[in-house]
């Protein structure tokens, strides 16, 4: 019977790991685990250091697969009693014996990120501000507060600059998403909803969703993807056209995305003095939960 793997590794000289089973008249197997697929192996190692399954197949799981995820569904896609991994045939015990481990791993909170909308209101002074520092008012308080208290990252949501980070650079400006409408632009792009960019608001759109999409990819993707949640916190304006746009249905991650927009989705909030009134709610609840020894988002 198989107990926990404990292969032989060895360091190869370009990077690779050598690894292999040994039993007491010799090698059984080897594997060349890639200089790439290192990490992928070492966390596959560490899932699984209390699990029955035979020395390699840890290795041939990295080499086959390009994360925790793929490495998932391979072990869950049997057929005929066994899954075939790097050309080894392996039983669907040792196989369910991953899945599961697989799964006790990923059964934890999603990574929280939050986009909030600009405002119209800045500090007026030259030079560059960070973004979060750059704008101004009640409103974008609540909205900074919220965010760097319930995000495990935010990003601001900008009519000039698509996607901020808070600690980005900025010029005052003035710009908001109908300054964009119906100007024509030259561009062979297309939006997530397949249409052609024809207008600059169709051109922001376009690289509200880029942005977006290479955020989520930079913080949840890798060896080991997060399950994502994404607040987005907008007005109407900054909103619909980029949800006409299938900005929001198009955005993707490697394990799950939810993405939910309170201000529209939460009941009652019907206007900023309620939006503002939930938010401080949310940061109250959240600081409590924190100082009473919980965890906040």
């Amino acid at each position: 019977m198989a107990s926990e793997p404990t292969p032989r590794e060895h360091e190869l000289p370009n990077g690779d790991l050598a690894v292999s089973s040994h039993w007491v008249h010799g090698i059984r197997g080897v594997a060349t685990v890639p200089a790439s697929k290192r990490p992928l192996y070492q966390l596959l190692m560490d899932l699984l250091t209390d699990v029955r399954v035979p020395d390699l197949m840890p290795a041939r799981l990295a080499i086959d697969c390009r994360d925790i995820v793929e490495a998932r569904e391979l072990v869950g896609d049997i057929d005929r009693g066994s899954v075939t991994v790097d050309g080894v045939s392996y039983g669907m015990g040792y196989c369910q014996s991953v899945a599961e481990a697989i799964d006790d791993y990923r059964d934890r909170d999603p990574l929280t990120l939050v986009a909030v909308g600009c405002s119209g209101s800045k500090h007026k002074n030259d030079g560059l501000l960070p973004a979060k520092d750059r704008y101004r008012g009640g409103y974008w308080t609540n909205k900074r507060q919220y965010a760097e208290t319930i995000g495990d990252d935010w990003g601001v949501i900008s009519a000039e600059y698509a996607l901020l980070e808070p600690t980005e650079g900025i010029p005052d400006y003035e710009r908001v998403p109908s300054d964009h409408r119906g100007v024509p632009v030259d561009h062979d792009g297309r939006l997530p909803s397949g249409d052609a960019v024809r207008t600059k608001l169709d051109l922001w759109a376009y690289e509200v969703h880029n942005h977006l999409s290479e955020w989520l990819d930079a913080a949840a993707n890798g060896v080991d993807p997060r399950d994502v949640e994404l607040q987005v916190l907008l007005g109407k304006k900054y909103e619909q056209p980029l949800r006409e746009r299938g900005v929001f249905d198009a955005l993707r991650v490697r394990g799950s995305l939810d993405v939910s927009f309170p201000f529209r989705e939460v009941e009652g909030l019907t206007g900023i003095g309620k939006q503002r009134g939930w938010m401080v709610s949310e940061v109250d609840a959240a600081t409590a939960l924190a100082t009473d020894g919980g965890e906040s988002r």
